[in-house]
């Protein structure tokens, strides 16, 4: 009878220490994964902002692509009709060029970053006030003319969404027996308002739509052939 509850003390005291020894083992592993996931949960929230932040950068940059890309499409569509003049083929019949749209405000001219030029919009043959054109950089902003006394600019751009940088210009020309036939490259270039790293330039070469006489030649052609 004595030694049985000895025996009996000492194995519910091994099945204490087993016991205990579990609970602070089940404690540890508990901590130990609450840091693994904390971890996890960092990097992962790290990986996301990341992703968003790139995923916003490339939207932005899409945004001023499609924005800068507008804007150069609408001046090769009004400068392909530079000096255009309605039944050209009638007016212009002779080796000089005498019509409205050859001299004055109506003709070619590049200034730096500006261009003008007319376009017989009404094909009457006469300059109108409305058939002055032209482009121009005015305070990072893409304008174009609209009258020709006084002159009128309306903005394209707005510079806190696309800050345009530089408006350049190249006139070609090739003489064609009596006639002449022009090309301009128009170089656009942008950058984000808000950073200056994030910078973009299109270009395009649009051929005019009319040739003009060779006589007078073309001052915007510089020295005759």
């Amino acid at each position: 009878m004595t030694g049985s509850p000895a025996a009996d003390f000492g194995v519910g005291k091994i099945d204490g220490c087993t016991a205990r020894t579990q609970q602070g083992e089940t404690l540890v592993g508990l901590l130990v994964g609450l840091g693994v996931g904390l971890v996890v949960l960092a990097a992962g929230s790290q990986m996301l902002a990341q992703h968003l932040q790139g995923h916003r950068l490339a939207l932005q940059d899409s945004h001023m692509h499609h924005d800068l890309r507008s804007a150069l499409d609408t001046i090769t569509r009004e400068l392909r009709q530079a000096q255009a003049l309605g039944q050209a083929w009638r007016g212009r019949a002779t080796a000089h060029c005498a019509d409205a749209f050859c001299a004055g405000q109506a003709d070619l001219l590049v200034q730096g970053q500006r261009i003008s030029f007319g376009q017989d919009r009404n094909h009457n043959g006469q300059l109108d006030n409305n058939e002055c054109l032209g482009f121009r950089l005015k305070d990072h902003e893409l304008q174009i003319r609209t009258a020709c006394t006084p002159e009128v600019w309306t903005d394209l751009t707005d510079a806190g969404s696309l800050k345009m940088t530089d408006l350049a210009w190249q006139v070609h020309c090739e003489k064609r027996g009596r006639w002449v036939a022009r090309w301009v490259t128009v170089q656009l270039s942008a950058q984000w308002p808000r950073d200056a790293t994030r910078a973009l330039s299109l270009s395009q070469t649009v051929s005019l739509r009319n040739d003009v006489p060779a006589s007078p030649w073309p001052a915007v052609c510089g020295a005759a052939p």
